[in-house]
C-alpha cells in the first residue's frame, strides 16, 4: 500500500497532536492483545502489519493508512500488539481474554474473563486433583485472542496461557498443588483454584564453587511464613560483576549467564514489549535511564552500591537548554550501539559526535561510535522541530555521586536497607500499595552487601517482599534491594537453575566472573 513519507519535523508534530487527543489518550490505557497469526515490518515511519493475507500500513503522524482512528501497533519480538478496538476494525471475530485476574497467596484463584465466549463451547469443564511436583495441570479451551501482559506466576505456581494450532493452553506447574476449575456464566469466566503445597524438608546444602564463593540452601521461617532460601556469597577481590542485557531483547538468565560463574535476574521490564524499566547501563553503556527514584546497583568502583537513583536531563541546543521530560513519561537515552530504541508513539533523536542524525519516530538503532539515541515524547516541540545537522549537548546527571563512576548498573527495588537499618518504603519509590508484586507470596530476588564488601546473590522461593529485611538483617548485611521477581526469578549456579524449572526470558541479569588463577 503506497504512502508519502512525511518530514520529520511534521511527523513528530503530528503525532504530538494526536497523542493529546483524547481519544488516543483513552486508548493507550487500554490493554494491548496479541494478533494471531499476523507479522510486521518496520521501514522507516511506517509500520506494516500483514494479517490474514491482507497489508495494513500504520504511518506515525498519519496512523491507519486505511483509516482506522486507533492506536499505533507495537512489535514485541515475533509478535503484533494492538489495542481491542483495532482487532475489531480488523474483523478479529475470535473471543479475546479481557482480563486475568489472580487472588490470594496460600490459596491462589486465576480467574479468566471471557465475555465474549458462549459458555457452552466450554462444555461441563470441571474438575478437581493433585499434581506432584515436576508435573503440570494443563487445560484446553477454545482459540482464544489473549492479552499481552498476563500473570507468569503466583504463589510459586507458574502460569503460561498460549495459544496452538489446536486452540488455547492453560498450564500450571511449579511445586506439589491442589487444584479445582470450573465454569461461571453471563459474562463466562473460568476459575481455577490452586493450592500449593510447600514444603520446607529439603536438606540444608553449603558447598564452595570457587575460592571467596560459597553456595548455601537452607530453610528460613519469617513473618510470612517459611521459605527455602538460596545464597551465594562472594568475598571482595574473588572476582567481577557485571550486568548484561539489552533491551528489547529477551533471553533467559540461563543464556545471559554465558558462561559465568553465577547469574540472577536483575531488572523490571515491560511484559509485553520487553523495554527495561529504569536504570540499566551494561559496560559503561546507558540503555536506560533511571525513573521514579527507585534503588539501583552499581558494579565497577569497589565494593556495590545500593541506593535509590534519580536522573537529570536537559539537552542544550543552539536555541537554549531544553527540559527533555520525565522517564515516567517514557524518556530515556540509550548509547549502545546498535541497540533499539524508542516506539512507533515516541519521537527519537539519533545524536553522533553532537550532531543530529535524525529526528522520526521509534524504533531507532543507535549508530557505533561517540552516537546516543534520545527518547522523547512527541509532545516537546523543541526537540521534535529539531533537524539533521543542529548541534546539541545532551545533560544528563546520574545521583548519588557513587552511580557516576559505574561501568555497570541495573534498577529495580524497593530498597530493602542502608547503612544496616531498614529501609522498606516502597511508596518512595512509586510503587503502589497493595501490588501483588509486593505482598504476594512468591519467588523473591535480591542482592546486598555485608560491612566488609561480601556480596550475597538471595533468591528466596516462597516469601513476601518485606520479608526480605529480617532475612538480609540475619546474613549480616548492611545494604540491600529487592530485583525483578516472581516468575523472573532464576538463580544459575555453576550453569545450573536451582530454584525452577522452567525459566522466564528477562531483559537482564547480575553475573559474576571468578578470578582466573
Amino acid at each position: 500500500m503506497p504512502y508519502r513519507a512525511l518530514s520529520a519535523a511534521r511527523a513528530l508534530l503530528a503525532l504530538a497532536a494526536l497523542a493529546s487527543a483524547p481519544a488516543l489518550a483513552q486508548g493507550a490505557e487500554e490493554p494491548l492483545y496479541r494478533l494471531p497469526g499476523a507479522t510486521a515490518t518496520v521501514e522507516g515511519d511506517a509500520v506494516t502489519v500483514r494479517y490474514r493475507g491482507e497489508e495494513h500500513v500504520y504511518v506515525a503522524g498519519l496512523g491507519w493508512l486505511s483509516g482506522v482512528p486507533y492506536g499505533a501497533p507495537v512489535i514485541a519480538g515475533s509478535d503484533v500488539l494492538v489495542d481491542g478496538a483495532t482487532l475489531e476494525s480488523l474483523g478479529v471475530t475470535t473471543p479475546r481474554v479481557e482480563a486475568v485476574r489472580t487472588s490470594g497467596d496460600a490459596e491462589v484463584r486465576i480467574v479468566l474473563d471471557v465475555p465474549s465466549l458462549d459458555p457452552a463451547q466450554l462444555g461441563d469443564m470441571r474438575g478437581q486433583g493433585t499434581v506432584a511436583e515436576g508435573d503440570a495441570l494443563e487445560l484446553r479451551l477454545p482459540p482464544l485472542v489473549l492479552p499481552a501482559s498476563q500473570p507468569e506466576e503466583l504463589g510459586g505456581v507458574e502460569l503460561s496461557l498460549a495459544v496452538d494450532g489446536a486452540g488455547t493452553a492453560l498450564r500450571l506447574a511449579g511445586p506439589a498443588f491442589a487444584y479445582e476449575y470450573f465454569v461461571l456464566p453471563e459474562p463466562t469466566r473460568l476459575v481455577v483454584d490452586v493450592v500449593p503445597r510447600r514444603v520446607l524438608d529439603q536438606p540444608e546444602v553449603t558447598r564452595t564453587l570457587a575460592p571467596g564463593v560459597e553456595y548455601r540452601r537452607f530453610n528460613y521461617r519469617s513473618a510470612g511464613g517459611g521459605s527455602v532460601v538460596h545464597v551465594v556469597s562472594i568475598a571482595p577481590g574473588s572476582g567481577e560483576f557485571r550486568v548484561v542485557g539489552e533491551n528489547q531483547v529477551p533471553r533467559t538468565t540461563s543464556q545471559l549467564a554465558s558462561g559465568a560463574l553465577v547469574a540472577l535476574n536483575a531488572g523490571y521490564f515491560d511484559t509485553a514489549t520487553f523495554e527495561a524499566i529504569g536504570y540499566l547501563l551494561v559496560d559503561h553503556g546507558l540503555l536506560s535511564l533511571p525513573s521514579r527514584g527507585r534503588a539501583s546497583v552499581a558494579f565497577g568502583g569497589g565494593k556495590p552500591v545500593i541506593d535509590r537513583v534519580k536522573a537529570t536531563v536537559r539537552l542544550h541546543t543552539s536555541r537554549g537548554p531544553v527540559d527533555v521530560g520525565a522517564v515516567q513519561d517514557g524518556v530515556g537515552v540509550v548509547s549502545t550501539p546498535g541497540a533499539l530504541a524508542g516506539r512507533p508513539d515516541m519521537g527519537v533523536l539519533v545524536v553522533k559526535d553532537g550532531v543530529v542524525v535524525e529526528n522520526k519516530v521509534g524504533p531507532r538503532q543507535v549508530p557505533h561510535g561517540d552516537a546516543y539515541a534520545l527518547v522523547y515524547p512527541p509532545t516537546n516541540r523543541d526537540i521534535a522541530l529539531l533537524d539533521a545537522g543542529d548541534r546539541v549537548l545532551l545533560d544528563a546527571r546520574i545521583e548519588p555521586p557513587g552511580f557516576q563512576t559505574a561501568r555497570y548498573a541495573v534498577e529495580a527495588g524497593p530498597l530493602l536497607l542502608k547503612d544496616g537499618l531498614p529501609a522498606f518504603e516502597p511508596v518512595l519509590e512509586g510503587f503502589a500499595t497493595g501490588q501483588r508484586i509486593l505482598d504476594g507470596l512468591t519467588q523473591q530476588a535480591a542482592i546486598g552487601v555485608r560491612p566488609d564488601g561480601t556480596t550475597l546473590l538471595v533468591v528466596a522461593e516462597t516469601m513476601r517482599a518485606n520479608d526480605l529485611v529480617g532475612l538480609f538483617l540475619a546474613l549480616g548485611a548492611s545494604d540491600a534491594m529487592r530485583l525483578d521477581s516472581g516468575s523472573s526469578t532464576t538463580l544459575v549456579v555453576g550453569g545450573e537453575v536451582v530454584n525452577r524449572r522452567t525459566e522466564r526470558r528477562v531483559v537482564s541479569a547480575i553475573v559474576f566472573l571468578p578470578e582466573r588463577p
